[in-house]
């Protein structure tokens, strides 16, 4: 019994499962409204607010290339996560802040542009799930 239990993943694994999930699916919604080519018009707003912010373009090649890197990267940490290795729980804290800042930052450009970015239909899934890791975190995954 004790054998089958062990086997069954934690709240920790799969809390940091979902952040992955999430992020594949707020990938595909950023590459499908082609986020690549919001970037200049977003960062053409935070430059007019801060001049040396600059503007920012990329190739749907370039960010398919990052977003499907980062994916990999998380889907792979996923069995040292479970095994609590140390740089696997430091890659879950950083994984789990960068969805909370992803998923502010998409809903917070719904605010500035009074209306639908890239990626904020997904964005609540990442800051739920980034809020759920952290915190999982933060009582030390010992579930």
């Amino acid at each position: 019994m004790t054998e089958s239990l062990a086997a069954l993943p934690g709240r920790l694994e799969r809390r940091f499962w979902l952040v992955a999930l999430a992020q594949t699916a707020h990938s595909m919604e950023e590459m499908i409204s082609r986020l690549y080519d919001f970037f200049w018009t977003a960062t053409g707003r935070l430059h007019a607010l801060f001049p040396a912010f600059r503007q920012v373009r990329m190739s749907a090649t370039m960010f398919a290339v990052l977003n499907m890197s980062f994916i990999a990267i998380l889907f792979g940490a996923v069995p040292f996560v479970r095994a609590r290795r140390p740089l696997a729980i430091g890659l879950a804290w950083i994984a789990a802040v960068v969805e909370i800042v992803n998923g502010t930052g998409h809903l917070t450009g719904t605010v500035i542009f009074s209306g639908y970015v890239p990626g904020a239909l997904t964005a609540p899934f990442l800051l739920w799930t980034g809020i759920l890791l952290l915190r999982e975190l933060a009582r030390g995954g010992r579930s």
